[in-house]
């Protein structure tokens, strides 16, 4: 027997309410070169806001172009200072197909529908694994710790005697 909350929900969701996919950094959903995506959501109001920030900022780039300057280079904010070109990619798992379309746009000058299309196929560069790191030897201030304990505990057990 369904439950009238459930007949709503059922009657929701039949009726395209909900979005099927949820909008997130990196989806490739859009054209903009550096994805944005914001959501908000509150119980209490029944209501769930997802923006993707990347395209709205597109559009008033457009209406405000003299606040608005791209820089062809990377600022290194740790080390504040510029760094020409792109990176190759360096992470440790496979590089993101979104990223690695939009470097291949960039560093070709051809349009991103183009590349998708082209690259669709091919795999994103490959990251290099972290080493694993060997079992250290057991930390001397644990094993203090346990000793302490261990002692403490013995002389609860004296002292019941």
């Amino acid at each position: 027997m369904m439950t009238a909350e459930g007949a709503l929900l059922d009657a929701l969701f039949t009726a395209d309410m909900f979005p099927e996919t949820f909008w997130e950094h990196g989806d490739d959903a859009c054209d903009c070169t550096f994805q944005r995506v914001g959501m908000w959501t509150n119980p209490y109001l029944g209501k769930t806001l997802e923006v993707r920030m990347c395209c709205i900022w597109e559009e008033l780039y457009k209406l405000f172009p003299q606040h608005v300057r791209t820089s062809s280079g990377f600022l290194d904010y740790n080390r504040n200072e510029w760094v020409p070109g792109q990176r190759e990619w360096d992470g440790t798992t496979e590089m993101p197909r979104a990223l690695w379309y939009r470097q291949i746009a960039e560093r070709t000058g051809t349009p991103l529908p183009e590349v998708r299309t082209s690259y669709a196929a091919l795999t994103p560069p490959q990251g290099v694994p972290e080493p694993e790191v060997p079992e250290s030897e057991p930390d001397m201030l644990a094993a203090l710790f346990q000793i302490v304990l261990d002692m403490a505990g013995r002389m609860d057990a004296l002292e019941a005697k």
